[in-house]
């Protein structure tokens, strides 16, 4: 990505975001890409270069804790509310009514809340990996730590998760960063399950400094820019994404929403992942079902949960054809 397309706004939160800006050609609409974890903004960089040239609005921020814009590490400011109010003062500094939402991991979390609390600035949503995110009853350490997922998955799916909330967490992953980029970004899915995806995993691969082959949509230029990004603010503000969802403040924030507004009206696109072990399709599946009360489609995708990198010319087609099959109100 061309760092001459980044641009800086402080929002009202007192946050100054980083973020890539290319307006739309004509009346194409603006896509607003929502990196996850552990970002930064060019995550989407074969999501830009295939869009760009097309003719449309391409806005990719650094979320919050990541890349090049703010990294408090107080859990309690990357609550859903607070990263849609961001969102709208980025959209108002460049003048943007509406835009289509497209979140991947944990950038679908900020992206439905977008949804939920300002519907009108977003005329459709997809998203990749991690499906809409519903608006949470519970402290997710309850989920997390219940014995009901892993039989349910027949795994451990939320290990890493609870290593990611410890107070030593940060400090391990810096320390061992190649180590951690080849456990987090593997060449292939069965590493998750044996290391990722077991009590206790994670930390003990960090701690025996293990190392594993990347795979090959992973450049040396990739991994740079990831490892840089890392180490340039350190990892406390990025796991914040992940111990905000076991704070109370959290389910509190998200008990403001009304049921209507945890419904989605827009046309919705959920691409899963099918050999993604952290955020399998059912998952997505099921807040689908019950909450796209609008046009919904799915199209899946045979790759694991980096499937918008390694597959990346596969999900850009699916996009493609979603966006232009919208209808003209929503483009």
């Amino acid at each position: 990505m061309d760092r001459s397309g980044y641009k800086q706004v402080k929002t009202k939160r007192g946050f100054t975001y980083s973020y890539y800006f290319s307006p739309p050609v004509a009346s194409e609409p603006v896509l607003f890409f929502v990196h996850g974890f552990p970002g930064p903004s060019s995550f989407w960089n074969r999501q830009i270069s295939f869009f760009k040239p097309l003719g449309y609005g391409l806005l990719v921020p650094d979320l919050l804790g990541c890349g090049g814009t703010d990294k408090p590490t107080d859990p309690k400011l990357y609550v859903g509310s607070g990263h849609a109010k961001d969102f709208l003062d980025i959209f108002d500094a460049e003048g943007l009514e509406q835009v289509i939402a497209i979140g991947h991991d944990w950038g679908s979390f900020p992206a439905s809340r977008l949804v939920n609390y300002h519907p009108e600035r977003v005329s459709a949503c997809a998203f990749l990996a991690v499906g809409y995110f519903p608006p949470v009853l519970r402290n997710a350490d309850l989920i997390t730590r219940s014995p009901e997922a892993a039989e349910i998955f027949g795994y451990d799916i939320f290990a890493f998760m609870r290593f990611f909330t410890e107070p030593h967490a940060a400090t391990l992953i810096e320390k061992h960063i190649d180590s951690f980029i080849s456990l987090f970004f593997p060449e292939s899915p069965q590493l998750w399950m044996d290391h990722l995806c077991v009590d206790g995993g994670t930390q003990a691969w960090l701690e025996e400094d293990k190392r594993a082959r990347l795979p090959s949509y992973m450049t040396p230029e990739d991994k740079r820019v990831l490892k840089d990004s890392l180490l340039s603010g350190g990892l406390s503000a990025p796991l914040c994404w992940f111990r905000v969802q076991m704070d109370e403040a959290n389910a509190e924030d998200d008990a403001t929403i009304s049921t209507t507004a945890k419904e989605v009206t827009q046309p919705l696109l959920y691409i899963p992942f099918t050999e993604d072990l952290i955020a399998p399709p059912v998952l997505g599946d099921t807040s689908m079902d019950r909450f796209a009360k609008g046009p919904a489609t799915r199209e899946e995708v045979e790759g694991d949960h980096w499937a918008v990198q390694s597959h990346a010319s596969e999900v850009n087609d699916i996009l493609l054809r979603w966006i232009q099959g919208l209808p003209a109100a929503t483009t």
